[in-house]
């Protein structure tokens, strides 16, 4: 938490002046180019940049679809965190994957021989990606501009964020900016036969029945140490014993590893028979799961967004965040929200307009009651 605390810190009083300094340098040497528009500049080498939310990683695949079979030679390459990797591990439309990792001065060094002349910065509120996206020096930088962020001053093609527009319709602007068609908005996984033999070998270990419903609950929501999106432990160790009565069903926890505390709390606390996976699966384990399961229940994170990617049924439980503009992009889905004045507050994810609770979370997610959750269960268990 602390650690967090300090890069959003040097974010934000050492990346906003940075970039003003360097956006104001570029533009007097002139250094940075026109955004090409004709056919001989069609872009051969284009980097992605997602360093950490591995929920907009998800929601990008339609806007990264659509510009692969725009420029079906170009190389694609993706610089992510090894969660988004192993997420993308088997995305075709991804020609090579490059870590961020430290030290930052090899890492930029790198980036810069492979002589990118498009470089597309899919976060949204970081100075630090911009940063990054500009020391590549590509010839062409698409980035968003949000609200007091002050970051798109080093972008060639400037994409304004919408509050209130679902990301995937977001990402899908600069797909838009690039002239790229989009037609197709589904979202995607790519999961392999070792994952699902994985998961077909913990259900039939932990002796769940295929007659028998599997409900996955994934109680921890949102960035590390950062708990405010979270619905109450206690409230899940009812939900928990109520299905599993009312349906017959078998409750799976799972979590990150560093949320293995939370799943092992509600799962210690439960009448009923849990199995408890926070910290023992890789994201494409996760994702074979979900695909497996009748019901996903869970707050907005990215597991949410990859159990919508799995088509698997879910109910979405949404207290700061706005469910029009993050909530699963599917169909199968309910999105339960807070009933206060001052929900929902977010934008870009951190302007938080309460302080949490003693137990981390926000006074509006425990305004969401057990019973309208279990009513929402009955559409796709009854």
């Amino acid at each position: 938490m602390q650690s967090n605390r300090i890069q959003k810190f040097f974010d934000r009083y050492v990346g906003i002046p940075i970039s003003i300094l360097l956006s104001v340098i570029t533009f007097l040497n002139k250094k940075v180019k026109p955004s090409p528009r004709n056919e001989a500049d069609t872009p051969k080498k284009i980097l992605f940049i997602q360093l950490s939310a591995l929920g907009d990683t998800i929601l990008s695949v339609p806007t990264i679809r659509a510009i692969r079979k725009s420029f079906p030679q170009a190389e694609l390459s993706f610089l992510a965190s090894p969660t988004n990797l192993s997420y993308l591990e088997q995305c075709p439309y991804i020609d090579r994957r490059i870590l961020f990792r430290y030290p930052l001065h090899q890492l930029i060094r790198m980036l810069r021989q492979e002589h990118f002349d498009l470089v597309i910065d899919l976060e949204h509120w970081s100075r630090f990606s911009a940063l990054l996206a500009y020391s590549t020096g590509a010839s062409r930088l698409v980035g968003f501009s949000a609200g007091h962020q002050y970051r798109h001053y080093l972008f060639t093609d400037i994409i304004p964020h919408i509050p209130g527009k679902h990301e995937v319709l977001n990402f899908l602007s600069i797909a838009h900016e690039l002239g790229c068609s989009a037609k197709d908005t589904a979202l995607a996984i790519w999961v392999g036969e070792a994952e699902h033999e994985w998961c077909q070998n913990l259900l039939a270990q932990e002796q769940v029945l295929v007659s028998e419903p599997l409900i996955v609950l994934h109680p921890e929501a949102g960035r590390r140490g950062e708990p405010r999106r979270r619905w109450p432990q206690e409230h899940y160790v009812t939900l928990a014993d109520k299905l599993a009565t009312r349906y017959n069903a078998r409750i799976v926890l799972t979590g990150a590893p560093d949320e293995v505390t939370v799943s092992e709390w509600i799962a210690e606390r439960t009448k009923c028979k849990t199995v408890c996976l926070a910290g023992q699966t890789q994201v494409n384990q996760l994702v074979a799961l979900f695909a497996r399961a009748d019901l996903v229940i869970s707050g907005n994170c990215g597991p949410m967004h990859l159990a919508a990617a799995a088509g698997t049924p879910i109910i979405a439980l949404h207290g700061p965040t706005n469910s029009v503009q993050w909530g699963p992009w599917t169909d199968n889905a309910a999105c339960l929200t807070a009933t206060v004045p001052c929900s929902p507050c977010l934008n870009l994810g951190f302007e938080y307009a309460c302080q949490a609770l003693p137990d981390g979370t926000s006074p509006c997610m425990r305004t969401i009651p057990v019973s309208e959750v279990l009513r929402a269960c009955e559409t796709y268990l009854g």
